[in-house]
């Protein structure tokens, strides 16, 4: 009997040892589950900052200013063309000749009218003085002598005008006049470059047009010109185009071999700067519900805070609804949810 009492006792203790390892040993177990659990994040503060926007926006080279040069008569012939596209020219150079034949028969013409005005009006003054003839007859062959004379130098006007001059100085880029064409004062014959300044013309969109403003730098791109040229805005267009809802932006382009007139320019301008509290991009979340960041609060504890984002450039972002003892995740992760308790390391 005594034997079985001691046997049971035995069995009883070492159940009990046994129960109290196992029980030590789960709760080990939960406490390293319980601070492997405890996420462990970098928080950062927002901080003010200046951010340059850029946009990139495509264009044509254009003339700085457009000379048109057409001819002063109508329906008549061209003779000759003696300059052509790409020819450097000065003002007051020949550009084309037109046919003068039949103004030149004209103007023998009216040569003759008024020389037998001329005679009339002679005549008619020598006998002022017998009373043969009334004054207002001698008036009527005066105004008629004058009349005449008018057309002669108009006729020779018109000669002198058969050559066609550069009004301005320039490069032609643009030529229509053709030998054995006809010319009329509605179409252009040639198209000037005035003094060969070239520049482009972007086209910005309606929404970041208004943050466009002169003197602004420009990095252009022309193909077939190596490099990026550095331009400016020289003006920007109060007017929006309604085919493509875009404002013309004028930009002055440094002199460089290979620039042409109509050629593809893609520009990079530099927008007005935005000053506003900046934290990490990488901070920005975004869900169903908009922009947002992570925010930590005093008892450590993570709190979505909801942020309108403005402008990103170079890792960080501009936003508004922030604070600067605002206490942000510089980096979350998809492990972190709201409520979750953290540990905390200040950012660098």
């Amino acid at each position: 009997m005594y034997r079985k009492l001691a046997i049971t006792a035995l069995l009883l203790g070492g159940a009990a040892s046994l129960g109290f390892l196992v029980l030590h040993k789960g709760t080990k177990t939960h406490a390293e589950v319980a601070n492997k659990e405890i996420l462990s994040v970098t928080v950062t503060s927002p901080h003010t900052q200046t951010i340059i926007d850029h946009t990139g926006v495509a264009g044509t080279l254009v003339p700085r200013e457009e000379t048109t040069v057409m001819a002063e008569l109508t329906n008549v012939r061209i003779l000759d063309v003696s300059a052509e596209v790409g020819d450097h020219v000065k003002k007051g150079d020949p550009l084309a000749v037109l046919d003068t034949e039949g103004l030149r028969l004209q103007l023998a013409q009216m040569e003759a009218d008024y020389a037998k005005a001329r005679d009339e009006a002679t005549r008619t003054l020598s006998i002022k003085d017998t009373g043969a003839v009334s004054e207002s007859l001698i008036m009527e062959k005066r105004s008629a002598l004058a009349t005449m004379k008018a057309k002669v130098e108009e006729a020779k006007l018109a000669i002198r005008r058969a050559t066609v001059h550069a009004p301005t100085g320039g490069v032609v880029f643009e030529r229509r006049a053709l030998v054995g064409g006809i010319a009329n004062a509605t179409d252009p014959l040639f198209r000037i470059a005035r003094d060969g300044e070239i520049e482009a013309e972007l086209r910005v969109p309606e929404g970041q047009a208004n943050r466009v403003k002169p003197a602004s730098n420009v990095h252009l791109t022309v193909p077939g010109v190596q490099g990026s040229l550095l331009g400016s805005v020289r003006l920007v267009s109060p007017r929006i185009d309604a085919s493509d809802r875009a404002a013309a932006v004028r930009v002055t382009v440094p002199s460089a071999q290979g620039l042409m007139v109509g050629g593809f320019v893609h520009g990079d301008i530099e927008l007005n700067p935005v000053t506003a509290l900046a934290l990490p991009a990488t901070a920005i979340q975004r869900d169903g519900e908009g922009a947002f960041v992570w925010e930590v609060d005093a008892s450590n504890h993570v709190v979505r805070h909801p942020v309108t984002p403005l402008l990103q450039r170079d890792g960080m972002a501009l936003v508004e609804g922030v604070t600067p003892d605002l206490r942000v995740v510089q980096r979350a992760g998809t492990l972190i949810r709201a409520g979750d308790f953290v540990k905390t390391v200040e950012a660098r």
